[in-house]
């Protein structure tokens, strides 16, 4: 009678593996939002610190031409801000340009040093600040591109 009581004892009950399915689904459906929130949190930072790096590149482009570095007889009209984002790599001032996390690209886009404040277009005379191209919006509900 011992050998057919083991017999039946041992494993699982089709209702045991039932409600550990329905909890590790539960524990899957909680976590999955949390991981792309944790995802996007992660290339909001990454935005702000490339944005950052590049915006200090910038301002040290313009120090180092108001200390006559990079100015040139010819160069009568300049602001002191560089023409392109290559010109910041071409000086040394950025080892590469940063890609921008939520276009996977470089296309940053800029403004120029006598564009109106308000205006979303840019003469690309020079380059005096940046934002993202992404349309996307943070999770604070701000626009990328108007970081």
């Amino acid at each position: 009678m011992k050998s057919i009581l083991n017999k039946y004892i041992t494993g699982f009950t089709l209702i045991e593996l039932v409600i550990v399915m329905a909890v590790l689904a539960i524990l899957a459906s909680v976590a999955m939002p949390l991981a792309r929130m944790s995802v996007k949190k992660g290339k909001e930072l990454e935005l702000r610190q490339n944005l950052r790096i590049m915006r200090q590149a910038i301002d040290k482009y313009k120090e180092n031409y108001d200390k006559h570095l990079y100015k040139k007889e010819e160069e009568v009209d300049r602001s002191g801000y560089p023409k392109t984002l290559e010109e910041l790599v071409e000086k040394k001032v950025l080892r590469r340009i940063p890609i921008d996390p939520f276009t996977g690209k470089t296309d940053w886009i800029t403004a120029s040093y006598t564009d109106d404040p308000e205006s979303s277009f840019s003469d690309e005379k020079d380059v005096f600040d940046i934002r993202s191209a992404s349309n996307g919006t943070a999770m604070d509900g701000t626009k990328y591109s108007e970081w």
